[in-house]
């Protein structure tokens, strides 16, 4: 081989090892967002900030996580969000606390709702789900504050009772919501719960989640969803 080629070749290898990024450096910059409040990152990305471990079976009961509280103003967490996702302003019982009446586009199936009582307050990572994830270990208190999360708009949503009733404690391995469209941002939702909450998840599971991303095309969006990093307290 010609001599100047070689040398070229050589200088152009010694190049690319030199300013070629390292995994390790690549790691710590992904192990860095997951950890920074406000990062916002796509699916596939924020999935690997979520450990993968086997499910804790056993000892669930839904009495453990303390809900709904009532706050200082004599509102419960489903009064307020129910407020805060009506589409118009709601009207109350006598007492000023229950809501009765507002405008409530359910997210899974794309129905409207007006009465209240046609409406469930969904955890989008469900009892059962983050029992089995995590929170098993956690404390009494610890659990009320996931049951009654309003630091985040995506961790409590308003949506159709009988569609919620038919999730139960799923995770995306055996459910989705029935409406193809909204999957992208339930995904978002669900990888975002995990990470506030450093819940984990099961392969399956996680396999599952990525499956359902792919298949719903979220990727192709012009504006795909993001996972925003918002540790919770």
């Amino acid at each position: 081989m010609n001599p100047r080629i070689t040398a070229a070749l050589l200088a152009l290898v010694l190049c690319v090892t030199l300013f070629a990024p390292t995994p390790t450096a690549a790691a710590t910059s992904g192990a860095t967002a997951c950890k920074s409040n406000n990062a916002k990152l796509g699916l596939l990305t924020a999935l690997d900030c979520v450990p993968i471990t086997v499910e804790h079976i056993g000892g669930y009961a839904r009495t453990l996580f303390k809900h709904w509280i009532t706050f200082a103003d004599g509102k419960n967490t489903r009064a307020k969000v129910l407020i805060a996702e009506s589409l118009t302003a709601v009207h109350f019982s006598s007492t000023g606390k229950s809501v009765t009446t507002g405008r409530w586009l359910s997210l899974y199936d794309g129905e409207i709702w007006t009465r209240a009582s046609d409406v469930d307050i969904d955890h989008v990572v469900a009892l059962g789900e983050a029992w089995r994830s995590g929170a098993w270990n956690w404390t009494a208190a610890r659990r009320q504050a996931y049951a009654n999360d309003l630091g985040v708009p995506w961790t409590l949503r308003a949506v159709t009772d009988n569609v919620n009733q038919a999730k139960s404690d799923d995770d995306p391995t055996n459910w989705l919501p029935p409406l193809e469209s909204a999957n992208c941002v339930y995904l978002t939702d669900w990888v975002a719960v995990k990470i506030r909450w450093k819940l984990s998840v099961d392969a399956e599971e996680r396999q599952a989640i990525r499956d359902g991303w792919l298949d719903a095309r979220c990727f192709a969006l012009d504006r795909p969803p993001l996972v925003t990093v918002k540790i919770a307290p």
